[in-house]
């Protein structure tokens, strides 16, 4: 029997038209029925119409269908992929303007700090309802979940019993990338004992261990050849190497200053270490011409640009549900990298903690391997994020303010710059600016 698969977020013009791509090659997925569900019905239709355009023009056998109904969607699927945003594209806007303000200028803001907080404030309850209907229409559902902040949606889809879930990250193809472990060590790709292990939380792990063939130490390498600054100071200062190493800067404060002045607009400027803030106007023209590009193609005389291209580049690399949901279908012992309870893969962190490890992918789901124990600094430092996202979940799931204040007091970034008064100030102002997607606050 063919496979249902169902993607809640079937408007992503970023997302769907990988996964197409990717499914149409599948041989364990290339007849399955796949249903886009989304609430903006004119970027989940235009994404039903690009979808079957592309299978046409392969002849392949996927199947594909839109609804605006999330319950009907969910109902007897195998797989569910959730990709959402709650807010969109004006929600984050929102999220790196309005704590800028308040001194708070965070280069990508949806994992930790203010702007973290808020992504889970919106996104949780959403992702706990899509749990709550599948556990009842399709109790043996498997959901990978690509929303952020991907450690507080994965601890929340733990609170509906007997769903299985993890959180996948586009990060994670890096660690297997062979050659570009190879060149931070400075050997040959077949000289490498893959995989390495991985340990940490997401948007703040790291290659704990890596060896040479001959059992060298490969860190012990890189180490001494780093040359970019954030990956050289985790090597010398905890002895592993980040991945997504962009990512790591906001899980510490000292790190986190700008290098022009502040204006009164906080997107696109330069910041330490040779990035950038995130700019949503440029997200927002990405996304408009991809839709412009979907819509051209999907018209009758439409596909002169051969349609297998949109969204194509490195982000494609991280999209690895597809290969999951194979190894689990044909059984076939693979390792990938995952956001899943910690259960002592990670013995110094809490074991409710969503760890991003390795994982043995077979026929049985999706199982952390043991990592080992984290340099204890590093422990100690991520525990606080641990406990964090527990408090941004609590206030996700009740609305209750004095919960989410709470939060704002825990993140260490806020704890660091502002006072209690102005902590208090600037999450009511981002309730009130984020109150629409925020019902159960109201």
């Amino acid at each position: 029997m063919a496979i249902k698969l169902t993607v809640i977020g079937g408007g992503s013009t970023r997302f769907v038209p990988t996964l197409i791509r990717l499914m149409m090659k599948s041989e364990v997925l290339g007849d399955a029925m796949v249903t886009l569900m989304d609430i903006d019905e004119r970027r989940v239709r235009t994404m039903e119409a690009l979808a079957g355009k592309l299978i046409a023009r392969a002849g392949a056998r996927l199947r594909v269908k839109a609804t605006l109904d999330q319950r009907e969607s969910l109902r007897d699927a195998d797989f569910v992929i959730t990709t959402i945003a709650a807010g969109g594209m004006d929600a984050w806007e929102k999220d790196i303007e309005i704590p800028a303000r308040y001194g708070l200028i965070m280069h990508v803001a949806d994992s930790v700090g203010p702007g973290g907080i808020m992504r889970a404030l919106r996104n949780v309850p959403i992702l706990v309802a899509v749990a709550r209907d599948a556990a009842e229409v399709a109790p043996d559902t498997f959901i990978f979940n690509y929303a952020n902040p991907a450690s507080a949606a994965a601890m929340a889809l733990q609170t509906v019993p007997g769903v299985n879930s993890v959180s996948l990250c586009d990060c994670a193809w890096v660690p297997r990338n062979v050659g570009w472990l190879a060149w931070q060590a400075g050997v040959e790709p077949e000289d490498l004992a893959m995989p390495p292990v991985v340990a940490g939380i997401n948007h703040c792990a790291s290659i704990i261990e890596l060896r040479l063939r001959d059992g060298r130490d490969a860190l012990a390498l890189a180490r001494a050849r780093a040359q970019e600054p954030i990956e050289k100071w985790a090597l010398e200062t905890y002895g592993v190497l980040p991945y997504c190493w962009t990512h790591w800067v906001e899980f510490h404060p000292q790190m986190q200053y700008t290098e022009e002045p502040y204006n009164g607009r906080a997107q696109g400027l330069r910041v330490r270490y040779g990035m950038r803030t995130r700019d949503i106007g440029e997200e927002r023209g990405r996304v408009s011409r991809l839709l412009k590009l979907a819509d051209e193609s999907t018209r009758p005389a439409g596909g002169a640009s051969m349609l297998t291209d949109p969204a194509h580049g490195v982000e494609d690399l991280g999209v690895e549900v597809i290969d999951i949901i194979e190894a689990i279908v044909e059984n076939r012992n693979d390792t990938r990298i995952v956001n899943t309870v910690n259960h002592g893969a990670i013995p110094n962190l809490p074991a409710d903690a969503i760890v991003e490890v390795n994982a043995s992918v077979n026929a049985y789901g999706v199982r952390p391997i043991y990592a080992g124990p984290l340099p204890e600094p590093l422990a100690a430092h991520l525990s606080q994020y641990v406990a964090l996202q527990r408090q941004m979940v609590e206030a996700a799931l009740s609305g209750d303010h004095q919960a989410a204040l709470h939060a704002f007091m825990l993140e260490p970034t806020i704890a660091a710059r502002l006072d209690l008064d102005q902590t208090q100030a600037l999450l009511d102002e981002m309730l009130a600016a984020h109150s629409e997607q925020l019902p159960l606050f109201s």
